[in-house]
């Protein structure tokens, strides 16, 4: 056996980590890398290195682990939260806890901070706690120092409320890092977080896609050991059928991912059928920017609701009728549900009966690429980026296409382009 297929092994054992998940040869360049680090050649000397440091095998990790995330990364979702954080403060005089796991270098807590914040919530009356395997992903959180890579996708009203320029990057405001307690750990490790009061809300979103079946089972039986009978759990889009296998019950919210634990009175939840109303922010002038996908998808507001704003430019060759948008929503609410084979047969329906459209083909790949179609999802964004050259979903999901498979610089191309039209945009 291969001294890659050997540490493949290990690091099942002992993080569940599915070498297949991470990608052709995702193990080998990370061994590679660290190799080349300690300048190793001996492949039987740093297997038993492995295991008799605990330090290089950390090290290891790190090269294995790299984290993709930025800044309210997940809008949907976050919308969500907000929402559900309000009405369940309403019954309870106790502060909320909330989890992210794995919180990588810090952007996904901290903008759970800022959502709650910026809907309202007092600071005093949540807390959350920030798990993740990788000591240097940490390290970065604490820091609280970003680049413009974590800002990646508008609005970015929220990079003024909360940061301050600092020498090329932007320094997160302390109010915001307060709320937050990093440590380290892992999922699967025997009674995480043991001993502590359940989770009203827990964000573990595409981690379980990197497990086999079996650890999957695990880990989503840790998650609703760590949450509140009355609480929820948030996933990442190909994971929803993971959790409704496991009796897990879906919050109905289009693209959160969101759901309550067996044994919760789902019909008794708060449904929220369209989309939730936006997080409340200071008085400024209205930036010209277009909206997020699932934004674009949702139905028309009503002409009561002066909140909402609708795109600048209108989705290139379809309809735009409510009954069209509708139409777009179900099929995002189907995908919630862990439904992606019949969202994605759903969308292709709509896309024959409408004809092309961007919003459409972007959430085709969406789609593919949560039922790990990447070939049919890189052809679905093409398609979305030759209607729309300025889509930034489709930007930022090919980006995250092309990196899982190798390509960073093309990655890096793509990330650029969406972030120089965000600038356009906003300096329009």
């Amino acid at each position: 056996m291969s001294l890659p297929a050997q540490i493949a092994a290990l690091l099942k054992q002992r993080t569940g980590l599915d070498a297949e998940a991470l990608g052709p040869g995702a193990i080998a360049r990370a061994v590679q890398q660290r190799l080349d680090a300690i300048n190793e050649t001996d492949h039987q000397a740093y297997w038993l290195r492995l295991h008799g440091e605990t330090e290089e095998f950390q090290a290891l990790i790190e090269a294995v682990v790299v984290p993709e995330t930025w800044f309210f990364r997940h809008r949907e979702a976050l919308h969500a939260l907000s929402r559900f954080a309000v009405q369940r403060l309403r019954g309870i005089d106790r502060p909320l806890r909330l989890l992210s796991l794995p919180c990588s270098t810090g952007e996904e807590p901290y903008s759970i901070v800022m959502a709650l914040l910026d809907s309202g919530v007092p600071a005093h009356r949540f807390q959350v706690e920030a798990v993740d395997i990788s000591a240097l992903a940490l390290e970065h959180a604490r820091g609280g120092r970003y680049r413009d890579h974590a800002f990646r996708s508008g609005p970015l009203d929220f990079r003024d409320r909360y940061f301050r320029s600092a020498a090329g990057s932007y320094q997160l405001d302390e109010r915001v890092r307060a709320r937050v307690r990093l440590r380290r750990g892992n999922l699967l490790e025997p009674g995480l977080l043991d001993g502590e009061a359940p989770f009203d809300f827990v964000f573990c979103r595409n981690l379980l896609i990197y497990f086999d079946p079996a650890t999957q089972r695990q880990a989503v039986a840790a998650l609703a050991r760590l949450t509140h009978p009355d609480g929820m759990v948030f996933v990442g889009p190909a994971e929803a059928s993971l959790m409704t296998a496991r009796g897990f019950h879906s919050a109905k919210v289009p693209l959160a991912f969101a759901f309550h634990p067996p044994g919760h009175a789902a019909a008794q939840a708060p449904a929220v059928a369209s989309r939730p109303a936006p997080m409340p922010v200071p008085p400024r002038p209205p930036a010209r920017q277009a909206a997020p996908l699932a934004r674009r998808i949702q139905p028309a507001p009503r002409a009561a609701d002066t909140s909402a704003s609708p795109p600048v430019h209108p989705p290139s060759g379809s309809a735009t009728d409510a009954g069209s948008a509708q139409a777009l929503a179900r099929i995002a609410a189907m995908a919630d549900g862990g439904a992606l084979e019949a969202a994605t047969r759903a969308c292709e329906d709509w896309l024959r009966a409408h004809g092309d459209n961007a919003d459409a083909h972007c959430l085709h790949g969406i789609l593919q690429d949560a039922g790990r179609l990447p070939a049919l999802a890189r052809e679905s964004y093409r398609k979305a980026l030759y209607l729309d050259p300025t889509h930034e979903e489709a930007l930022h999901h090919m980006a995250a296409l092309l990196e899982s498979e190798g390509d960073a610089q093309g990655a890096l191309r793509l990330r650029q382009r969406a972030e120089r039209h965000a600038r356009d945009r906003r300096h329009a």
